[in-house]
């Protein structure tokens, strides 16, 4: 790693705000359409992969409390790490990170502290008073826990490795007071396995393999399966470290997660966790859960005295909510053997370790897989002495938990049975019905503006509502005209307006923001108008936020005061002001005649130089159920060049680069689903998509390529043997034989058992919805159904070139890629197998990546007829 002290490193390279060029259209499949081109490109060049591989990100902040000094994680340009070899993915997933403070009255940003050699570090959270912040730091292969002190100044390295729940991307710790911090540990040297992943693998087998050929002990990993399930509580400990003293105290052995201080620091609430039964065939595993979970709750006091509440119930740790008065304890949790799916909330009393059942009769709670996260509930917030779910009503019928899929552009897959009634935000108390807390509302937010024990305030239907027990909700702000984002935090895949203290955007009104606030009784509301594509990172106490202003090209950031003005701290990637920035745009087209969604929106990225009246060759990027909508400005985000820094070595924009015309068909919404199968439909899905394009004159009809990575890559595959269309084709880390997918026993599941069960991927062919590719039986009761969905069985189907390419220690693994090859090699097909060694799910090494990204240049290059001039440009032909 380049290490630079703070005074080589000075402020951030700053340059004034561009104006946003965000390009909203509306293109019928008919319509020609002549694409914005800056004045500027001719001046400008394209973005190449060592471009790519300079990008900076900025993921978490804080502020500091009682002040206005921030922190931030932000990377160094990706090519300057000294280490390539941290998580399951890569340094791609965020472990790249060095930490960035500025100051109260400062435009100067600095880092905190001098990194340690070849060590990356990720925020974790601030003391109560401020003095103390947690960090985690990454050195080859090794996570520990840091502590800074800012009074002294000083990095403290403690020899604990954190414990990361599954699906969770914080570790499990939390500041007991000023001063203590409790952490759930891993045994010595282990773990945690979604940092250490990668280098576990890799010094895991050489160890393996120097036994083998030193012939004096066995290198053999050993798995049961046991008809019998017995308890087998899983290892770890949590500890308690005192960050002035430096003294570590074992609390409890064995492993702990969800740590949850009381508020009055009276109590610890955690859930210590046992392995899972083996699962059965008539109950499939597709809760998404990977652990049994029982709650214990510690005294704080001298006796350190370990209670366990309700030990017959298995506790989804992520619902674990103490009431503002420490008095109770709320959590969702189902009889053992049960399933989630037959769970009430629960409320207990630490004190005589006693829970109660809180029944939602009538109620279908919405899952958390509707915004992308897992199939779990919303979480509850304690009102009064009852708890406020969001649900869906469902009169006459027992209390459920629905089995939902992903919404994203308001495009849901119809099939999932789902009440008809939107979710709305319900009271439950022990002894009375649940009690609709925001009738006669269409849209509501599932995450409120604010909560506490007295005051609770959502937005619905545009508008903000405080929510009384005893009365209809109160309108806040009926004089305001304007309607809130009720929607604005849906979606965990979007980034959105964040930080808390009740930011929320404003419809039709990019850059304007509304804080809103009750004290004392009485509503708030400030307004703030931010540059467009604005993202509050973290607010200050006074209400100072730091912020992102812009996306990808001329992204900065800033300080904004209360009173709305901003001052730049710099520019995130001035890498790109000398690159031409392609983008998305709206491609709309009909769908086949009596569809359930007549109208399809495709997304389309023009070449970088884009000339009109040319036909360009045509990429066409492909992945199951993703819906359209790239180029609506609360979707830049997620799509513009360099959005919110990299997140993976794709990126179509890259593509776009070389003078490709890129589509991402609209497939949403489970229009590809037939009786069939899950994807059955697909290719003619993909097919209506390509017809617009080309009807509309942008692409030529002879040379049309198709890629697609991860669950995209098997969608390539599947395509690529249903369609003669294509004439290239590039798949990435993804998989081409459903039931070898539903049998594999992944990287995580052979390396860390006690995290991932070998249930192989089932839950992704039996779930009945959150999954794209949902079979509706096992392959031992429907294997021909699996054989006619697979791409590897429809082999001698596939007509063009295919571009192979995987890693070997991605949880798809390689070898599906490898079967593929084999049957393309037998038929004597033009293709090619590119395996990395070392990598995720995609690589992480510049050097890998290059030599990737050359290799798909090349391919398209080759067999979509292109021919470029000496500098490397398309030449366009007639």
């Amino acid at each position: 790693m380049v290490v630079r002290s703070p005074e080589q490193m000075g402020p951030l390279r700053f340059s004034g705000i561009r104006a946003s060029s965000s390009i909203a259209m509306a293109l019928l499949s008919m319509v020609v359409f002549l694409p914005w081109v800056s004045a500027a490109v001719s001046t400008e060049r394209s973005l190449t992969v060592d471009d790519y591989l300079r990008l900076s990100s900025v993921g978490k902040a804080a502020a500091q409390p009682g002040s206005d000094t921030f922190v931030w994680e932000q990377s160094p340009p990706y090519n300057t790490l000294g280490d390539y070899g941290a998580g399951t993915t890569g340094a791609w997933q965020g472990n790249d990170y060095e930490i960035l403070t500025v100051g109260p009255g400062s435009h100067a940003t600095r880092k905190l502290f001098q990194p340690h050699e070849r060590t990356t570090y990720r925020l974790g959270d601030f003391s109560s008073d401020g003095r103390f912040l947690t960090l985690l730091a990454t050195r080859e292969g090794q996570v520990k826990v840091d502590v800074f002190d800012f009074r002294r100044q000083k990095l403290t390295e403690y020899p604990l490795a954190p414990r990361f729940p599954p699906l969770v991307p914080n570790a499990d710790w939390a500041w007991l007071d000023n001063h203590r911090l409790a952490i759930s540990a891993y045994p010595d040297g282990e773990g945690p396995w979604p940092l250490t992943f990668r280098r576990g693998i890799g010094s895991r087998l050489m160890h393996s393999w120097e036994k083998s050929w030193q012939g004096r002990e066995a290198s053999v990993d050993q798995y049961d399966s046991s008809a019998t399930d017995t308890a087998q509580p899983l290892p770890g400990r949590l500890v308690v470290i005192d960050v002035e003293s430096g003294h570590i105290q074992e609390l409890a052995s064995g492993q702990f997660s969800a740590l949850r201080p009381s508020p009055d620091g009276r109590w610890l609430a955690a859930v210590r966790q046992s392995k899972l039964p083996q699962t059965t065939l008539e109950h499939p595993r597709i809760d998404w859960t990977y652990a049994r979970s029982a709650v214990a709750v510690f005294s704080l006091a001298d006796d350190r005295s370990e209670r366990d509440i309700a030990p017959d119930l298995d506790v989804l740790p992520d619902s674990i909510e103490w009431s503002p008065s420490s008095k109770k304890l709320a959590f969702f949790a189902w009889h053992a053997g049960a399933g989630l799916r037959n769970g009430n909330f629960w409320i207990a009393d630490p004190s005589r370790s006693a829970a109660q059942a809180v029944p939602h009769a009538g109620l279908s709670l919405e899952s958390q897989r509707a915004r992308g996260g897992p199939q779990w509930p919303e979480h509850a917030v304690w009102f009064k002495d009852g708890l406020a779910v969001f649900a869906h009503p469902t009169p006459g019928q027992p209390g459920s938990l629905a089995f939902e899929d992903i919404e994203s552009n308001e495009v849901v897959d119809p099939r999932v049975a789902v009440a008809s009634l939107p979710a709305h935000w319900y009271l439950l108390a022990t002894n009375s019905a649940p009690h609709d807390l925001t009738p006669g509302m269409q849209r509501v937010s599932p995450i409120p503006l604010l909560a506490d024990e007295s005051e609770v305030a959502v937005a619905g239907d545009g508008q903000a509502w405080e929510l009384d027990a005893s009365k209809p909700p109160t309108h806040l702000f009926p004089e305001f005209s304007q309607r809130f984002d009720a929607s604005a935090n849906r979606s965990v895949f979007q980034p959105k307006t964040n930080g808390g203290r009740g930011f929320i955007p404003i419809v039709g009104a990019p850059g304007r923001l509304a804080q809103i606030s009750i004290k004392g009784g009485l509503p708030g509301l400030k307004l703030f108008d931010t540059p467009p594509e604005t993202l509050v990172l973290a607010v200050s106490e006074s209400g100072t936020a730091l912020s992102r202003i812009g996306v990808g090209k001329g992204a900065q950031l800033a300080l904004i005061n209360p009173g709305g003005e901003s001052s730049m701290l710099g520019e995130l990637n001035p890498v790109l002001d000398s690159i031409v920035e392609t983008q998305w745009v709206d491609f709309k087209y009909a769908n086949a005649e009596g569809s359930t969604r007549p109208q399809l929106s495709g997304c389309l990225m023009f070449p970088a130089g884009y000339t009109a009246g040319h036909k360009y060759p045509l990429i066409v990027d492909v992945y199951p159920d993703r819906p359209g909508g790239c180029a609506a400005p609360e979707q830049r985000a997620r799509f513009a060049m360099a959005a919110g820094g990299v997140s993976t070595a794709y990126s179509e924009h890259l593509l776009a680069a070389r003078g490709f015309l890129i589509l991402r068909p609209d497939t949403g919404g489970g229009i590809s689903r037939t009786p069939d199968g899950p994807q059955a439909a697909l290719p003619a899905v993909v097919d209506r998509g390509v017809d617009a394009v080309l009807a509309a004159g942008y692409a030529d009809p002879a040379r049309v390529g198709l890629i697609g990575f991860s669950q995209g890559g098997f969608a390539s595959l599947w395509v690529a043997t249903q369609s003669p269309r294509y004439k290239a084709v590039v798949s990435l880390n993804g998989w081409s034989d459903l039931a070898d997918n539903f049998f594999r026993m992944s990287w995580s599941e052979q390396f860390a058992p006690t995290e991932m069960p070998s249930d192989g991927d089932a839950s992704r062919y039996l779930s009945p919805a959150g999954s794209h590719f949902s079979m509706g039986d096992t392959p031992w009761k429907s294997p021909l159904r699996y054989v006619q969905n697979s791409p590897l069985w429809r082999s001698d189907g596939v007509s063009a070139p295919v571009l192979l390419i995987h890693s070997d220690m991605d949880e798809f693994l390689d070898a599906s890629y490898m079967a593929f090859f084999s049957s393309l090699y037998m038929q004597k097909k033009d293709a090619r197998l590119l395996i990395y060694r070392g990598e995720g799910h995609s690589p992480s090494s510049p050097a890998n990546i290059r030599h990737m990204w050359e290799n798909i240049f090349s391919w398209f290059d080759r067999y979509l007829n292109v021919k470029r001039d000496s500098e490397g440009k398309m030449i366009l032909g007639d």
